[in-house]
């Protein structure tokens, strides 16, 4: 059974377009959370409801020709996303592409007579993405610079042009096809949440070893290929093994989290089984219900695959907005694979004696061999140094890795701090790993390229929350979990450091309160972990984003605590870029310390500035 190379590339584009469609419905559309989290679901699910027109339209033109003229509208929409610098642009050709690539897929699934082959070119597709997203460092071509990134652009819509406009005809319809296109949706979501989600497996890898990070990055990548390999399928030829496979590997990346080292996090084993058993378990079930029979007419498998891409999207905010909501999303990952476990076990049919595929050992080889080739995109680090006369701290808000344009900006990020030369920067509303933000480690790559360690502090879920990173020799460590505040959690990683002979305590956070700061319980148990540091006769420093001023009735509370400003002799000291004179990140110390040497350069790489300070002891 052959695999249709044109449902393979088309995916992969597809994907490219969905990891610049979600982030910039959050950072455009969502203007950095000032729009309800509703009025964004709308914006979404419109584009999802208006691809279901794709079905009646195949009535008055035939299925093949709505596919090759959707998917050229899905290739000029990604070439066009290139070039744009972020915007209004940005977020209406992402749209765009994403309602093209969706009345594609509609249209391939109501021509598809066979299931199969579409089925395993989805799968394929996938594979691809995995090991592409892997051996560009978490940095998509989109958010590359410079000609290298357009000729591996043009070399992939070349392809995909070839093998559109020699898109098959349909061939003999097999009956039962309708239950495949449904999965697809919940497929991409299972897919993109975690089992091909290499930052995952490089969060789970730790920040010691980047050399075990490559290594489970090649692991999911392989994985992924390996689900749609003859081996794969006849090891889980009956559907029950695959689907009891991934209900659990679902389960065991929902509930498997651990504490490790005294900072909860994730636990490495956990979470990279459950990514390669679950990936493997994923396209093996997509094979069954495939391969099943029963009552089947054209354009119900075009309803079928606009209804599962809009389970996806549905899904996708059922999972992150349930944090704005304050509601449990442990339901959505379960639920999803639920359903594909149930619909390719609904069959009760094993695989064709003949494989998907004959030629997949060479694939899994190259596969690997690129994503072991990731350091050779990173580059070298600058040489930097942080001053030899006094303590440099800074922090930075970096807004999931996305500067105010909407742009994915990691790299300008840790430029601007490597000009500030900090000892410690404390990062707040970092990710590493949500796929609603495209599915890249912030943390992992801005430490990289400051050659600093780093300390991750969870606050929401495993892979959102606060980061300490240092050059300094770490001697403890341990995080702090604060009252409920704003949907995002918060806080406190308490970090022991060794500076010029004598222990330190920085403590950085990122609070999250209530409107107007109506409860101080959150900045009260803030100030009781400053005092307490305190006592043990250490000098302390406090960091992040605040979310308060000096003339908030938090502050006091602060301040009440034995914290003194080292930044108030420079104020107005803004920390949002442009006009405003609002400023809501803050270092506070204890008395023990002077600031000098202030900094706030007014740079548009997130919705905040960088801030720092050189500190010093008291004489």
């Amino acid at each position: 059974m052959r695999i249709r190379g044109d449902v393979a590339l088309g995916v992969v584009v597809l994907v490219d377009v969905l990891r610049v469609f979600l982030p910039s419905l959050i950072t455009l559309f969502g203007r950095a959370g000032s729009t309800p989290a509703e009025m964004m679901g709308l914006y979404a699910v419109s584009w999802f409801l208006v691809a279901f027109l794709a079905v009646p339209l195949t009535r008055y033109v035939r299925p093949r020709t709505v596919a090759i003229g959707a998917g050229l509208a899905l290739l000029l929409a990604r070439l066009a996303l290139q070039p744009t610098s972020g915007g209004d642009p940005q977020l209406y050709l992402a749209s765009a592409g994403l309602l093209a690539g969706l009345v594609w897929l509609v249209a391939i699934a109501t021509d598809a007579g066979d299931a199969r082959p579409a089925t395993a070119g989805v799968i394929t597709g996938l594979a691809a993405s995995t090991v592409i997203h892997a051996a560009l460092d978490g940095i998509d071509l989109m958010w590359r610079p410079g000609p290298l990134p357009w000729a591996l652009l043009a070399v992939e819509l070349t392809l995909f042009g070839i093998f559109l406009l020699r898109t098959p005809a349909a061939g003999e319809a097999r009956p039962g096809a309708p239950r495949v296109w449904l999965l697809v949706g919940p497929a991409l979501l299972l897919w993109g949440l975690y089992t091909g989600n290499t930052a995952h497996a490089q969060a789970a890898a730790g920040s010691s070893a980047p050399a075990v990070a490559a290594i489970v990055a090649a692991l999911v990548a392989a994985a992924a290929v390996l689900s749609v390999a003859p081996s794969a399928q006849l090891l889980l030829r009956r559907a029950p093994i695959p689907a009891v496979a991934l209900v659990a590997s679902a389960a065991a990346f929902t509930f498997g989290k651990a504490t490790v080292d005294g900072v909860h996090g994730v636990a490495p084993g956990w979470t990279i089984a459950a990514q390669v058993i679950g990936q493997l378990a994923l396209g093996a079930c997509l094979a069954h219900a495939a391969a099943a029979s029963g009552p089947d007419r054209p354009r119900r498998r075009g309803l079928a695959a606009a209804a599962g891409m809009l389970l996806f999207v549905v899904s996708v905010f059922g999972y992150y907005a349930a944090y704005d909501l304050y509601l449990p999303n442990q339901w959505v990952p379960l639920c999803a694979a639920l359903l594909v476990a149930a619909v390719a076990v609904a069959g009760r049919t094993g695989l064709p004696r003949e494989p998907y595929g004959r030629r997949f050992p060479p694939v899994v080889a190259a596969a690997v061999a690129l994503v072991a080739a990731v350091p050779l995109w990173q580059g070298a680090v600058p040489g930097w140094a942080p001053p030899g006369d006094g303590l440099r701290v800074a922090a930075y808000n970096i807004r999931m890795g996305y500067g105010e344009s909407g742009r994915l900006s990691v790299e300008q990020q840790a430029d601007a701090l490597r000009a500030l030369r900090p000892h410690v920067v404390v990062l707040s509303e970092a990710d590493r790993g949500w796929l609603l933000n495209g599915g890249h480690d912030d943390v992992r790559l801005i430490a990289e390229r400051l050659g600093m360690r780093f300390i991750w502090a969870p606050a929401t879920d495993e892979v959102w929350g606060d980061a300490l990173l240092t050059d300094l020799p770490v001697t403890s460590v341990r995080n702090h979990v604060l009252v409920r505040g704003g949907p995002t959690g918060a806080q406190a990683l308490e970090v022991g450091l060794r500076w010029q002979g004598r222990d330190i305590t920085v403590i950085g956070t990122h609070l999250q309160p209530p409107p107007g700061w109506r409860e101080l319980d959150q900045v009260e148990q803030l100030g009781r972990i400053a005092r307490e540091a305190a006592g043990k006769g250490r000098p302390v420093v406090v960091a992040g984003d605040l979310n308060l001023g000096p003339a908030d009735p938090a502050w006091r509370v602060l301040t009440d605590s034995g914290l003194t400003d080292p930044l108030a002799p420079v104020r107005p000291f803004p920390t949002v870029p442009g006009g405003s004179a609002e400023q809501i990140d803050h270092v506070l110390v204890t008395p023990e310390f002077t600031g000098r040497d202030q900094a706030n350069p007014d740079v548009s790489h997130s919705d905040h500035r960088p801030i720092a300070v050189t500190l010093a002891l008291r004489p």
